[in-house]
């Protein structure tokens, strides 16, 4: 049996805009377990598919987000209209347990795939019975939900990169960490407001409010955190790297979970694992001179300790969640960190010379003109000790606490997307007339003299003038010019 994985991650409405430059780890795990089981198996990006090629396999699945729900359904579409081939959804997406009568796939893998994968292998891709999948059958048929892994050793990700033309200038995504410490809720839904049972997290909930923040699903899907062994992501880490890949980011909803399993987010780090980890995979980069990276943190967690365990091993940025600016409005998203965490992690990260990028949302449940108003300020008061702001519009995702509620979008929404834009262009022209090495990853979208590039550490965007012969090469390029969402420099011959 031959497989054909077509990886959608990111590509929205049919066009990978942003992280273009970013391989996630799922694609890749879906393909170590259908090769571990003997099916050859092939990975091909959105934008590389070719829909006269779908005669070679015998299966094919589909990997995407919420987001790309439009992309998937016109893929689908057209895919059925040239073959019978089964089809499988997966990924977040599948986290809809309704797709299947809005995408006309055969069979979706909800939450988590590596046991679901397995046992549809082994009856054939017969799903009945079979926990964690949909499929259609004289109407939509949704079995029961699968338990949250804990043999994360059923992780087995292919190592197989070159599926991706730009696998040596990507940032590759490593799974170290699965599910999240935060098993507070959100108190906007709370029915018995002196409960306070979750003040540091629980397993159950009186008002049977979904665990996490209000926006977010990974507590109910992964569950609370678990860690893969040291060894294996060594193992799989240096495989990357013997392939040639030269940016690795060690994964994970909050990597300072790692080493521990926890569903209070409170608990103190585990110094010593993070610590070992990242020791050695500095080793790792020296050897193979390449760059091995983390990104997101809760803000809570990062102390002094655990900046200068990553400046002492990283060369990299961070990315910490804040959402909001209000403390108020924090607590009843169910946040565990609130805005004077990210001033204190920003400060600390600026101490140790480590780049900070924090994440947004707008149209938040609970947002108000005035909360709205105190997340603008504290963006301004963030701006001296930060690299980017990232902001997303809400959008209720399947299995969070918020999932049936709407976007409710104002004028001071607004003005926080604006203000995010304002001051990533204020931040942005600081690199003007500096000269920085850029990772050329591909021909520009327009004009095919130029060329997209990634900073190194950070991943900003480059649009490099006259680049398009470098393509694959790290270059010293001139910043002359700076858009919110990307800088544009010259080569430095």
């Amino acid at each position: 049996m031959n497989a054909l994985i077509i990886d959608c991650l990111a590509v929205g409405k049919g066009k990978k805009l942003l992280t273009r430059d970013v391989i996630g780890a799922g694609p890749r795990t879906v393909k170590g377990i259908l090769e571990s089981e003997g099916i050859s198996t092939k990975i091909v990006p959105y934008e590389n598919f070719n829909i006269n090629n779908t005669k070679d396999y015998d299966l094919i699945l589909i990997s995407a987000m919420t987001s790309d729900f439009r992309a998937v359904k016109n893929l689908v579409y057209s895919i059925k209209l040239k073959t019978n081939k089964k089809i499988l959804i997966g990924g977040p997406i599948s986290t809809d347990l309704y797709l299947l009568e809005k995408i006309e796939g055969d069979i979706t893998v909800v939450g988590e795939g590596e046991i679901t994968l397995r046992e549809l292998i082994k009856k054939d891709f017969n799903p009945e019975n079979i926990k964690g999948t949909t499929y259609w059958k004289d109407g939509l048929k949704i079995n029961p939900l699968r338990e949250v892994l804990k043999n994360l050793d059923l992780i087995t990700p292919s190592t197989k990169i070159d599926d991706y033309k730009n696998y040596k200038t990507a940032r590759v995504y490593v799974e170290v960490v699965r599910g999240c410490s935060n098993f507070k809720r959100a108190l906007l839904l709370c029915k018995y407001k002196n409960c306070n049972l979750c003040k540091n997290g629980t397993l159950k909930c009186p008002s049977n409010i979904n665990p996490g923040c209000g926006f977010c699903s990974v507590p109910s899907i992964f569950g609370y955190a678990k860690s893969r062994k040291e060894e294996k992501i060594l193992e799989e880490v240096e495989e990357l790297l013997k392939f040639g890949c030269k940016r690795i980011v060690l994964s994970a909803p909050d990597f300072l979970d790692y080493g521990r399993e926890s569903y209070n987010p409170y608990e103190k780090p585990n110094y010593d694992a993070i610590e070992s980890l990242l020791s050695q995979c500095h080793e790792l980069s020296k050897k193979y001179d390449a760059n091995i990276m983390v990104e997101n943190v809760k803000a809570n967690l990062f102390d002094e300790k655990i900046a200068k365990i990553l400046s002492k091993y990283i060369k990299s940025t961070i990315y910490i969640g804040c959402e909001t600016g209000d403390k108020e409005h924090a607590k009843l998203l169910g946040r565990p960190s609130y805005p004077e965490d990210v001033l204190k992690a920003v400060k600390l990260a600026k101490k140790y010379n480590l780049k900070a990028q924090v994440y947004f949302i707008y149209s938040l449940p609970g947002e108000t003109k005035e909360r709205a108003k105190n997340t603008i300020k504290f963006m301004y008061k963030i701006k001296p000790y930060i690299d980017k702001i990232t902001v997303y519009k809400f959008r209720p995702l399947p299995f969070s606490a918020f999932q049936n509620l709407k976007p409710k979008v104002t004028k001071y929404s607004l003005m926080i997307k604006e203000t995010a834009n304002k001051i990533n262009l204020e931040i942005k022209k600081k690199y003007i007339g500096k000269v920085l090495d850029v990772l050329i990853s591909e021909e520009h979208f327009k004009n095919k003299n130029d060329a997209v590039g990634y900073l190194e550490d950070s991943g900003l965007m480059v649009v490099v003038k006259d680049g398009k012969n470098y393509i694959g090469k790290k270059k010293k390029v001139k910043i002359i010019d700076a858009y919110p969402k990307y800088l544009i420099g010259k080569l430095i011959y």
